[in-house]
Formats: structure tokens, sequence, C-alpha cells
């Protein structure tokens, strides 16, 4: 069996407590060192004591880290060994693995782009010495010392976001997912053999208990979970969530049926739909019982394939899991109606890991709970919309909108807790210029006001007054 180490500032780190992790067979597959909560308090402390690399020096190593990751060996296997791994372990599609690993290292190469778009226009320069500032304005600095993340399972590009956090100065504190910790054991691997010092970056696999106490003693947190996460975390400003994204599709009456359909069918199957900018719900102002039951016979035609199958589509688990899941849709969806109902399919013998098929359900109203309701795999819940009713669309991460309509994509702009508004393009489109949940940067940063020399500097003038 696999052995992983947690990674720590003198090295790698083995315990005698081990978690076991299974893969997507339900079958141990390796074993993690479990961090205790002592050890991992002194690694921050550690941590927090080490000076932060210049900016242009570590988003240099971060360049260096991407053909780290793409060409050098680790755990003995190169990248296309360990994608393999990884979608085994799983259940994620191999297509799926190979995007996100693509994903991590374009970030690499380009670690101040997102940053660099954060920084207010106020503010001098990332990396801008204060000798070098301007005597009257501000500089961007951080908020602390210390981040940690609690890494999610769901997608191997999670990992693709904080590294940027090294490029910022702060120290990080990785937590990997037990499903997943394959991911960042090769990216931090990489970043140290690049360059990056162990006093800057560690991985720390524990129980929850310990994942707490890390976020308890960590500046700021990055946390990845479900409801009951974001509930614990919710008032906390240290705290940026990543929770459940609950993303929606709206296909409006004046809108070309087809184009909508299509929209509907790549952001469902997105990441095998475990991702939190996969489609979850779809509103539809004309017919939606018509649209449910296209989108039914559309990913009806999905077929399963194993992990690794270069075609695979759907996520694979083990058999136990996959009927909860199956179950736990159809119990919901006993009032609604189910154009497509989610099925059990083996893909090899006893023992092996099985896929889920997609489902498509049609609820009565727009404002039934179920709208929201992520399942991990492709999963759609179809409503009727109205135009009068567009507070319904809020509390989404992204809002796609299928409409000629611009007032109502002005007015959906306004909604206040949608992250990202799509207009033509499905919920999962990405762009490197676009934040997936705002960007890192308001977080991890803030403006400091700086006079220097005790000059007297011109006021501003207003910008209302140009």
């Amino acid at each position: 069996m696999l052995d992983i180490p947690a990674l720590g500032p003198a090295g790698p780190y083995r315990t005698r407590n081990r978690i076991t992790v299974p893969g997507a067979s339900g079958t141990p597959a390796l074993q993690l060192s479990a961090v205790p909560g002592l050890a991992v308090s002194h690694w921050i402390d550690q941590l927090r004591a080490a000076a932060p690399l210049p900016a242009v020096e570590m988003a240099d190593i971060l360049g260096k880290a991407a053909d780290v990751f793409e060409n050098h060996e680790v755990l003995g296997e190169g990248l296309q060994a360990h994608e393999r791994r990884v979608s085994e372990l799983t259940g994620t599609p191999l297509p799926v693995v190979r995007e996100c690993d693509r994903l991590i290292t374009t970030t690499l190469r380009d670690p101040v782009r997102m940053p660099s778009a954060a920084r207010p226009t106020g503010c001098a320069p990332l990396g801008t010495a204060v000798p070098d500032a301007p005597w009257a304005g501000a500089v961007w600095r951080r908020a602390g010392d210390v981040l940690a993340v609690q890494a999610a399972g769901n997608s191997p590009g999670v990992h693709a976001m904080w590294p940027e956090a090294l490029v910022l100065g702060y120290r990080v504190v990785v937590r990997p997912s037990n499903r997943d910790p394959l991911t960042p054991l090769r990216l931090v691997s990489a970043l140290r053999e690049a360059g990056v010092p162990a006093t800057q970056l560690v991985m720390a696999p524990c129980d929850h208990a310990t994942a707490h106490l890390i976020v308890e003693r960590s500046d700021r947190a990055v946390v990845y979970g479900g409801q009951d996460v974001v509930d614990r975390y919710r008032d906390r400003a240290d705290v940026r969530l990543q929770g459940p994204g609950r993303s929606k599709l709206v296909v409006t009456a004046d809108a070309d049926r087809r184009t909508g359909l299509e929209l509907a069918r790549t952001g469902a199957l997105y990441h095998a739909g475990t991702a939190c900018t996969a489609t979850t719900g779809v509103l539809v102002e004309h017919d939606p019982a018509g649209f449910a039951a296209a989108l039914a016979a559309a990913l009806g035609t999905v077929a399963p394939a194993p992990p690794p199958d270069d075609q695979a589509l759907l996520p694979c688990m083990p058999e136990d899991t996959a009927a909860r899941l199956v179950a736990a849709v159809l119990d919901r969806a006993s009032e609604a109606t189910v154009h497509l109902a989610p099925r059990v399919e083996r893909l090899d013998g006893e023992g092996s890991p099985v896929a889920v098929t997609p489902a498509v359900v049609e609820l009565g109203s727009a404002r039934d709970p179920l709208l929201s309701h992520e399942m991990p795999f492709p999963c759609v819940w179809v409503a009727p919309f109205e135009r009068a009713a567009v507070d319904v669309l809020d509390g989404s991460l992204v809002l796609a909108l299928h409409t000629e309509d611009p007032g109502l994509v002005a007015e959906a702009s306004e909604l206040a807790s949608v992250s990202n508004i799509h207009r033509g393009r499905p919920t999962s489109w990405t762009h490197p210029d676009v934040p997936h949940d705002g960007f890192l940067g308001e977080f991890l940063m803030r403006a400091r006001g700086l006079a220097l020399d005790g000059r007297t500097a011109a006021p501003r003038q207003n910008r209302s007054e140009t």
C-alpha cells in the first residue's frame, strides 16, 4: 500500500497514527501520516518566524515549479502515471485530472496575474519597497503571515488557487483532502524542489480536530467543505469559505432553445458534475417541462466509463456510496417530476467502482430548496422562471444567463450573493482574468496608507468632480 508522508519544515514526516484512504472501489489504496496538533502548532510557529522571499524571486520559483510538476518524478511517478493514479484513487475521469493539472501549471507560470488584477489601483505595484513607493499614497501589504488551506478532494483544480499566496508573502499550511492527497503532495514537492523553502510551505494531513486547530493558529484560512463547514465558519472574517456553489442557468423565452440546452448539458457534465461551478439549477421561462425532457434526452446518452478512460465523463465511486446518492435524489424528488432517474452502473466485476448516471428533475417552483441542492454527480433541477422573481437567483457562485435582455443581466448583477455572472456561456466557463469567487488577494491583502518625509501632499481630485 502506498505510504504518503506529511511534509514538514524539516522534510518528510511520518507518524504512527495513519489515515487509510480508500480508492474509488472502496478498497484501501494508501495510508497518510496524520500530523498531531502539537507538531503542527510547532510547524506554524516555524513558518511564522520565517521571512518571506521577495515577490519577484518567488514568482520565478513558481515558474520553475511548473516544469518540475510536469517533468520530474514524485514517489517514483511521472506526470502521466500520477494522473492515472489520481483518477483511479478518486474516481475522477482522467480527462478532468489532466485539465486540472494543466490549470495548476498554467497558474504557476503566471502567478502574479491574479494578484495584480486584485490590487487596488491606488496602491503601489506588488513588491514595491517602501523607499520606492509614492511619498503620499498607499502600499498593498499582507493582512497576516500564515495561510491555512483546507483543501477539497472533488477536483485537483482547487490546488491552482493557493500558490499565489506564496508570491504575496504568506507562508502556507496545506491540509490535503483524504480523498486526494496525491495532487497536493506532487505540487508541494515540486515547489520545494524548485526552491520554495520548507519553512514557507508544509503539507499536514490530519484529523478534523487538528484541521480546526490549523485554522485557529493561522492568520487567514481558505476552507473547502459542505454546508456544515459553512455554518461553522460563516461569521469568521479571517476564513474564506469555499462551500456549495449552487450554480444556476437561466434560459429566457427570447433566447435560442437549442443553445440553452447545450449550455445546460455542458454545465451539468463539467468535471463530472462535482465542481462548484457545475450547473445545479436551471430556470426556464417558457415550457420548463419540455426543456427538462429535452435535457434528459441529451444527458441520457452519456455512457459510463472507467475513470482512466479518455472518454469518461461521469464520476465513479464505491457501490454502496453510489446507491445512497441515487436513493437520496429519488427520495427528495418524490413530489417532483423525474425526467431522468439516476442509476448505479457497474463497470466491471464485483468490488470494482461504479458510475452514477445523470439525473434531471422538474420542480414546480423556483423557490423549491431543491433547486440549489448539489450532488457529487451530474444532477440538474429544472424550475419555471419569472422575471419578477429575480431574487430566486441569489446565492449562486455562478449565474449563467441565456437571454437577449440586457436589463435582466444588469438586474442579476446587483444580487448580493452572486459571485459571477455569465451571459451566453455555461456556468463552468473559465478565464484567467475572471476570479473564481472574488480575488484571493482581496482576502489576503489590505491597502495601507503611506506618507514619507513629512512633506505635504496635494489632495487628490475627487473622481466625481472630474
